[in-house]
Formats: C-alpha cells, structure tokens, sequence
C-alpha cells in the first residue's frame, strides 16, 4: 500500500495566532507524537479520527467556520 503524498499545512495556522504545538496537542487531544507530527508537517496519514480532531480545534482557534480540510492538508504530486 503505498502513502498518499501529503503536506500539513498547520504550523503556519498555529504561528499566526500565536499557538504553540504544545497547546495544540494538549487541545486536539491528538497522541503527543502525531500532533508534533502535524505540526512538523511530516505525519504521513491522513485518516477521518485525525481530521475530526485537528479541523473542529483549528475552526476554534481562527474563529472561522469555514475552515475546510484542503486549509490543513495538501496533496503533493510527485511526492511520497
């Protein structure tokens, strides 16, 4: 199987409203290792218990409910 070529878009979402990865882990309630992933741009997965957590927390945190998946992930042609 191979992984969908993929590229967080979160850390420049947390720096512009000033949030740490720290206080997005602890607030998506994402395991430690996947938001600093996230948040690293280098989590490979893109799976729907994932995204029920980083896209309601970040709608949250930008005040904008618009917010949408293709906000947060890219798809990286070429890449994987």
């Amino acid at each position: 199987m191979s992984v969908m070529p993929i590229r967080w878009k979160v850390k420049p979402i947390l720096e512009a409203h000033e949030t740490s990865t720290y206080r997005f882990w602890k607030a998506s309630e994402l395991s430690r290792d996947v938001a600093y992933a996230i948040a690293k741009g280098t989590h490979p997965a893109l799976d729907a218990g994932v995204i029920e957590k980083v896209v309601p927390y970040l709608r949250d945190l930008t005040q904008n409910e618009a917010l949408q998946i293709g906000d947060v992930v890219e798809y990286v042609r070429g890449e994987a």
